[in-house]
């Protein structure tokens, strides 16, 4: 074959690559663009799919129209039927209709969800009744008056889906239609209103007490509602970084923050989002100490209480735990056996923050690991004995004994 053919065959590979290339990326930004148009925003696949499956189906296979799904069930939940009087377990994704009740026993919550959204979740020892109060009405948000007994906390999208009015201490608050977050909090023989998010409207005896953002009110039975006031202020930590390094037994932890004198809601969780609680705690102190932490990381909040009406959480504080088992490596440049009497620098190296001593006398170590201390060897037999001791209390151990040779300073 001529040098020209090779040439040619060389060149037409060439352009075959290069098409095959172009079609690649055609194809890659062709899909691209798919992705774009069906995921606007760059919304996660996965949130899609949870958002779609809580969609309640239109009618039941009886014809029923369900209202809510129980979801995210602790411990010990149950429910019942409007047309019954018996109390049954719940499960997780069980459709609720028109008038069916809820309740969660100690350490024990649900999630009522009515639209991918739309939220009820209830605290311990919480029971909610669910009325549709339009039914049969079609073309509008669907309308739903919920009695509440216990802890109950709401979050509702902008999207308007539904109206959501509370009833609950012998008082009816209605949630303003668009995005809203709130709480209720049993307190004594009244309940606590908290609003977060958007605004909620108390029926009062001369019309509606506004609840605004940031702002909360008791409602106590046969007592007309009184004016909103401020959520307490967001307590302050006094560190936000927490570490501590043990052995064997688990340190004493001490969590600290400022705020005003009251209650406080202090949370320590394995997450970020506070899904897996540690600990879950209303103190009047503005501290908590614990020993019963496993080494880990953890993260930390705090929340004021004033009447039972809670306020933001601070800032999510870090706690480190280290356990260290093994003994921090030492290294020490021992003088020979046998060494003229006199001044000598014994020179070593330790783990970066381990603390040296030499015949008991602690030597300022430098940033690196490394030390050097000053020693004066006398004539006849000198035991240096260095200890390194680190943060978690393991230490090393290292000795020798020197002979001093000659008058040197000691003979002087």
């Amino acid at each position: 074959m001529s040098a020209r053919d090779r040439l040619r065959k060389f060149g037409e590979l060439a352009l075959e690559t290069v098409a095959s290339l172009l079609l690649v990326l055609s194809l890659y930004w062709l899909f691209m663009v798919f992705l774009y148009a069906l995921f606007p925003s760059g919304t996660p696949l996965k949130e899609m799919l949870e958002s779609h499956s809580e969609e309640l189906p239109a009618k039941d296979g009886a014809g029923r129209r369900p209202e809510a799904a129980l979801k995210s069930l602790v411990r010990d939940v149950r429910f019942r039927r409007g047309d019954s009087v018996a109390w049954e377990g719940a499960r997780e994704g069980m459709l609720l209709y028109n008038n069916d009740a809820v309740q969660t026993f100690d350490r024990s919550g649900a999630t009522l969800s009515f639209a991918p959204s739309d939220r009820l979740t209830l605290g311990s020892n919480s029971l909610v009744l669910v009325t549709r109060l339009n039914q049969k009405v079609e073309g509008e948000p669907r309308a739903y008056r919920v009695q509440v007994e216990g802890e109950l906390q709401g979050s509702l999208s902008n999207e308007k889906k539904l109206r959501l009015e509370i009833s609950t201490a012998g008082h009816l608050a209605r949630v303003a239609a668009g995005a809203a977050r709130f709480r209720v909090t049993p307190n004594g023989n009244a309940s606590s209103l908290a609003v977060y998010a958007g605004e909620v409207r108390v029926q009062g005896r001369d019309g509606f007490v506004r609840v605004p953002a940031y702002h909360g009110i008791t409602l106590r039975r046969g007592v007309a509602a009184g004016p909103a006031v401020p959520l307490p202020e967001v307590p302050m930590l006094k560190s936000d970084k927490l570490l501590y390094r043990f052995r064997r037994l688990p340190p004493k932890v001490r969590f600290a923050w400022s705020g005003r004198a009251g209650e406080y809601h202090f949370q320590l969780a394995r997450d970020p989002r506070f899904k897996n609680l540690v600990l879950d705690r209303k103190l009047a102190v503005p501290e908590l100490v614990t020993g019963t932490l496993d080494a880990g990381s953890y993260f930390w909040r705090v929340s004021g209480i004033t009447e039972a009406r809670e306020g933001f959480f601070s800032r999510t504080g870090r706690c480190e735990l280290l356990q260290f088992l093994r003994a921090p490596e030492l290294k020490v440049d021992f003088p020979p056996q046998s060494a003229a009497a006199g001044s000598f620098t014994l020179t070593g190296s330790v783990e970066p923050g381990a603390r040296v001593y030499v015949n008991g006398v602690e030597v300022p170590g430098g940033g690196d690991g490394g030390f050097a201390h000053n020693l004066v060897l006398k004539s006849g037999v000198n035991l240096i004995r260095v200890e390194a001791v680190d943060q978690a209390g393991n230490a090393s151990y290292a000795s020798r004994v020197i002979y001093g040779t000659g008058a040197g300073a000691e003979g002087k």
